[in-house]
């Protein structure tokens, strides 16, 4: 008789049979799914010697995630994820089946519910331990996005509906299917740095009971998972038509309404139609299919316009996004600049914001894809419009309390100048009102500096300064600037400040009992402005403090201290390396400059921005023309970050000895001049410091010579002579606007002349005296910078208003003319003295 056939048990064919199906699925799936990585994946090596065990945590349990994981953990070399973890010599009395564990577990194979039952195997796990002390386990939470979509809020019907019953969980199967699909391509992952569990149980109380320990290990990762999620999809967006009805019927654009009616006697349902039609003006329509189609248009867009996009300190801004509402803060140098800042932050996982736009960028079609890629639209000014305000105020103030990332421009309009524009108001000020209205909600503002090699409005800006009108954006003229696509612009650096935490700026203006006092009331309180105005002084410090050195900006620095505007190859070579060194040892914060000068010159002539002039005893480096006018504005860029050394090279320049102590006090009398106008950091109480370590920068590389305390500049004749000649040009111009507008204020005397008087005047004697001495610099005479000035003399006590509202001064001003004096040029001097018809002694 032949032997019988063994019987193969029926469980054994079962699990094979799965096995071979999950592969199946598996291979399926990584053919639709390309994946991105938010981080680094942990360095764990994968070792059976190793005595820490790890185990992989999801949110869901969903098998979609349970294969990716597998599949990652092999592929990137890591603990396997579907490899049990069984009993061994360092394991004993345990066996798991997978390395897997899904944080919340359906209550049953019916229910789409998975917010109550905690998994089964992290139960188990945990009571191993609880038992084994000398063991670990290490938990390695892994996020998924299946796409980055962050979801629209439903019905409270439609919500039940979904999560009961069978019909629930099938639709959430259906829709995740749909999302692999769908975005599959656009798969993110992110794995979080491990953590032991037997390290939480030991952080808790001795006789804690195994399921306080279980549900406090939910608890963490539950956290731990909502933040990563906030930070990369955002809140759920509302839809639009039914925010805009809540807009129109919130408590606050209801008593904007009566208050119409009973003031200018109009109709109740007419201005409630106005108000709906105010709110469906401004309110974003955010389509993350739109947002990915920006994402490929926009990589293809920069690769034709630009050699490389570099950022800078994203990371600190990556982690507040994680428990803050962010604000971001950019300075606003081009059209580019928003485009540019969403583009850069969905690059790095983190959510695109709404973007406060101008309401004259709401053109056919392209307001319509900006309004979907996340722009809102305000009017240029609505103080005679309480309705629209109070529409407006509240759609922020929604964006704000629900989580939404935004962004504005503090400067109003694009800088023409290149400098950082002194900050508007109005938008600072409806952050911190609507911070006012639920400050348990942590507001972070993120200043953010953009720097160009070549910006595409350079033209235009020229024309600006000298006196051309704006032209109105337009259809047309979009079509035309499309021209520019055949134009090299060099590389953008797109740099983060660090944020600005809301609620410290605050708390020197408000006690914490104040808080809901001054959120419940409508009335504007009495110490707003002045919150308004150092909180403005943060952003814009913290801009420049952000801002970054490129061939252009440091070749514009050099070039310009030459009255030709010529230099030779080796000076221009030896004043950038200057000028990279300073800024890299002085502000070690700063992002670092890796090219040689070599390389850094020849950027700037392949960009067209720069003339070589062959020699036989070496080759001269020269601006002409138009160029020379517009590398004003990338000089502009960092003019701050060498403000205080220039000041300081300043003061040698008529005078080439002083004693330290002299120095120190005459610096202390000048730089509050330039502090506000370039929005320098370093205030007051500390400057005698920063000055100290900038001196004994000069000193260590020979720029200046000590003979115990006093100091001599070098020789002109020397190279080190020249460099600190060169350092002195960059902040000439703005001590000589000062010296202009003292010498006015003293020849007219006090209380003759109003401020609008005084600026008119000194904007047209700038304007001649760049004519007597070849400056051809319009942004010389720029209005703006007058007015600045005009403000920091308030400030300072130089000037004040007396009752006729003339401008009054007393000897204080005459005494900040005689240390002004001795510093410039005799030539520059006698003009001024001739323009102003002003007698010294």
């Amino acid at each position: 008789m032949r032997p019988a056939r063994s019987a193969t048990p029926l469980p054994r064919i079962i699990s094979t049979a799965l096995k071979v199906f999950l592969s199946l699925l598996e291979w399926v799936l990584m053919r639709l799914v390309r994946v991105r990585y938010q981080g680094k994946p942990p360095s764990i090596k994968a070792d059976d010697t190793n005595p820490v065990k790890y185990c992989y945590v999801l949110p869901e349990n969903a098998l979609s995630d349970q294969l990716l994981v597998n599949h990652l953990s092999r592929a990137l070399k890591l603990p396997p994820a579907d490899q049990a973890i069984t009993e061994n010599k360092h394991w004993f009395g345990i066996q798991e089946q997978s390395a897997l564990i899904t944080l919340h577990r359906s209550q049953s194979r019916f229910s789409a519910r998975t917010d109550r039952q905690v998994s089964p195997r992290l139960i188990r796990l945990t009571a191993h331990l609880l038992e084994h002390p000398e063991q670990d386990l290490h938990c390695i939470p892994v996020t998924i996005f299946w796409g980055r979509a962050p979801g629209q809020t439903q019905s409270k019907l439609h919500q039940q509906w979904l999560s009961t019953g069978p019909q629930g969980r099938m639709t959430q199967m259906l829709s995740r299917l749909w999302h692999i699909l769908w975005y599959g391509r656009d798969t993110l992952v992110h794995f979080a740095e491990p953590v032991s569990l037997q390290g939480l149980i030991a952080s808790s109380p001795v006789n804690t009971s195994l399921n306080r320990h279980v549900r406090k290990t939910a608890r963490l990762m539950r956290v731990h998972f909502q933040q990563i999620r906030k930070g990369v999809a955002g809140p759920e967006l509302t839809d639009r038509n039914q925010l805009l009805h809540a807009l129109t019927r919130s408590p606050r654009v209801k008593a904007a309404i009566l208050k119409q009616v009973q003031t200018d006697k109009k109709n109740q349902a007419q201005l409630e139609a106005k108000a709906h039609q105010y709110a469906d003006e401004i309110v974003a329509n955010v389509s993350y299919s739109t947002q990915q189609i920006f994402d490929r248009l926009l990589s293809w867009l920069w690769n034709k316009l630009y050699d490389g996009i570099s950022i800078h300190n994203i990371e600190p801004v990556q982690e507040a996004a994680k428990n803050s509402t962010l604000v971001y803060v950019p300075c606003h140098r081009s059209h580019i600049d928003y485009l540019l800042l969403s583009y850069a932050l969905y690059q790095h996982n983190l959510v695109p914001p709404h973007v406060a736009a101008g309401i004259n960028l709401n053109l056919p079609i392209v307001g319509r894809l900006l309004r979907r890629g996340g722009a809102f639209f305000l009017r240029r000014s609505f103080k005679d419009n309480p309705l629209y305000a109070a529409v407006f105020a509240e759609y922020y103030f929604y964006l704000l309390n629900k989580g939404y990332a935004t962004e504005y421009f503090v400067e109003g309009g694009r800088s023409r100048t290149g400098r950082t524009l002194a900050p508007k108001a109005g938008m600072l000020s409806l952050t911190i009102q609507g911070f006012l209205r639920n400050p348990h909600r942590q507001i972070k503002l993120v200043p953010v500096y953009i720097g160009y090699e070549k910006v595409i409005e350079a033209g235009t800006y020229l024309g600006e300064l000298r006196g051309q009108k704006k032209k109105s954006e337009s259809i047309v003229g979009l079509i035309r600037a499309m021209k520019a696509l055949k134009e090299p612009f060099g590389k953008v650096s797109l740099a983060f400040g660090e944020p600005i935490n809301l609620a410290d700026t605050l708390s020197a203006q408000i006690s914490d009992t104040g808080w809901n006092q001054a959120g419940i009331s409508t009335e504007k309180p009495e110490w707003l402005s002045q919150a308004v105005n150092q909180l403005a002084e943060q952003v814009a410090v913290g801009i420049n403090q952000a801002a970054t050195l490129n061939s252009v900006n440091l070749s514009a620095l050099a070039l310009l201290t030459s009255r030709s505007h010529t230099l030779e190859e080796s000076s221009l070579k030896q004043f950038i390396q200057l000028c990279i060194t300073l800024q890299q040892d002085l502000n070690p914060q700063s992002a670092k400059t890796v090219q040689s000068t070599d390389a850094l010159i020849q950027e700037v002539e392949q960009l067209g921005l720069l003339n070589r002039i062959p020699h036989q005893y070496g080759d001269l480096l020269q601006l002409t023309g138009e160029n020379a006018l517009l590398m004003t504005w990338y000089r502009n860029n960092i003019l701050h970050l060498f403000a205080l050394p220039s000041l300081i090279a300043f003061c040698f320049s008529q005078q080439p000895r002083y004693h330290r102590g002299q120095l120190q006090q005459l610096i202390s009398v000048l730089y509050p001049l330039i502090q506000k106008e370039l929005y320098l950091s370093w205030p007051m109480a500390s400057l005698a410091e920063q000055v100290d370590r900038y001196l004994n920068w000069f000193i260590r590389h020979e720029l200046l010579i000590a003979d115990g305390e006093h100091l001599t500049c070098a020789s002109t004749y020397q190279t080190q002579g020249r460099l600190l000649q060169m350092l002195s040009k960059p902040i000439q111009a703005s001590m000589e606007r000062c010296y202009l507008m003292v010498a006015l204020l003293l020849h007219h005397g006090s209380g003759q002349l109003s401020t609008s008087t005084l600026e008119q005047l000194c904007q047209n004697l700038a304007q001649r005296l760049t004519i007597l001495h070849g400056l051809n610099a319009p942004e010389y005479f720029h209005s703006p910078l007058f007015q600045q000035l005009i403000k920091v003399l308030y400030e300072l006590n130089y000037l004040k208003t007396d009752q006729n509202q003339k401008l009054s001064f007393d000897q204080r001003l005459e005494l900040l003319a005689v240390q002004c004096r001795g510093l410039f040029d005799p030539a520059i001097r006698h003009s001024i003295r001739q323009l102003t018809q002003i007698k010294t002694t």
